[in-house]
């Protein structure tokens, strides 16, 4: 049985509301969802009186050629997206958080490194073995129309998120947190850096520790979508989107983990892969500095083929202040 967005957001609020862990900083990179409200990765455990200061890197490459009925979408380029996120939190339970994007969406650097990756680990190649390499096309037509053709990199600042956060619940096990996120059109839909709304969107945020050395997370969402400039008609008022992920602390401060995230489909009709739902696996692993700062490392790989980017690298760094 495949287990949908909305599904697994269920069975993520069923299974106690686990996780000592952080979720990787992960996102879906797809450039036709550029600036859709789908809640990032929210902290499940608020702690007192404090400030907290993370940046993220996510650097996706898709290439991939799609055809369903008389519909044709062609994916070409790399996504870079760097996100600065201050936050607040108070003892009364109670937190707030700025995330500010800077987003590119271009030629690039990674087709070769990838199509090695693919090769050593047997990994489908996809449009990759005949498309030009480190080029930019992103097109996409319906019959004789071609609504769009850009061919052309672009980048610019992101749509911000304001994100504000209520505990639910907080023990030495467990900790679960509400978030209400509000996301704003500081973007350009034509440059692929936002979806031209406001969106907004209600979150569950939880972990519980599974043991002395293992931890589990989970997140589950739903996004009111605002009306966007791309592709409008066939946009969709509300999305579902979920992640759970389990970690093992390996070595002192040294957390591995593996995460899965999935979202259900921003457009109506969505008989191409790429426009459709999304089932993303992260793996890879954090350190924890004595000084108090956290860097996650990982990598991101499509498992429902062609619903995402190819491979994103995710790199990030946080602190309590």
């Amino acid at each position: 049985m495949v287990l949908r967005p909305p599904h697994l957001a269920l069975a993520l609020l069923l299974i106690s509301t686990p996780a000592a862990a952080d979720p990787f900083p992960a996102r879906d990179l797809n450039p036709l969802l550029a600036g859709f409200g789908l809640p990032a990765a929210l902290p499940a455990r608020l702690s007192g009186e404090t400030w907290t200061l993370a940046a993220d890197l996510n650097w996706a490459s898709v290439s991939l050629v799609q055809r369903a009925g008389s519909e044709q979408l062609i994916v070409d380029a790399e996504t870079r997206e760097a996100r600065l996120t201050i936050g607040r939190s108070w003892s009364s339970g109670f937190a707030a958080q700025v995330q500010i994007p800077y987003r590119y969406t271009g030629g690039g650097v990674l087709d070769s490194t990838i199509d090695s990756w693919h090769e050593l680990f047997g990994l489908p190649r996809g449009s990759r073995a005949f498309s030009p390499q480190d080029r930019v096309r992103i097109a996409y037509a319906s019959g004789n129309t071609v609504l769009f053709d850009e061919r052309s990199s672009q980048s610019g600042l992101g749509d911000i998120s304001l994100d504000f956060g209520r505990s639910l619940s907080s023990s030495a096990a467990t900790a679960a947190t509400a978030w209400l996120s509000i996301k704003l059109p500081s973007g350009d839909a034509d440059r692929f850096t936002g979806s031209g709304a406001t969106d907004a969107s209600l979150a569950i945020a939880a972990e519980h520790r599974l043991g002395e050395n293992w931890s589990a997370f989970g997140q589950a969402g739903v996004a009111w979508l605002g009306e966007g400039e791309r592709l409008a008609a066939r946009q969709r008022d509300f999305a579902w989107s979920a992640l759970a992920g389990i970690g093992w602390r390996a070595w002192r401060g040294l957390e591995l983990k593996a995460q899965l995230d999935a979202h259900s489909a921003v457009f109506d009709e969505a008989e191409l892969d790429f426009l459709g739902e999304a089932f993303v696996l992260t793996f890879g692993g954090d350190y924890r500095f004595a000084s108090g700062w956290q860097l996650d490392l990982a990598v991101s790989e499509d498992i429902a083929v062609e619903s995402a980017s190819d491979v994103v690298f995710v790199l990030g760094l946080k602190k309590a202040l």
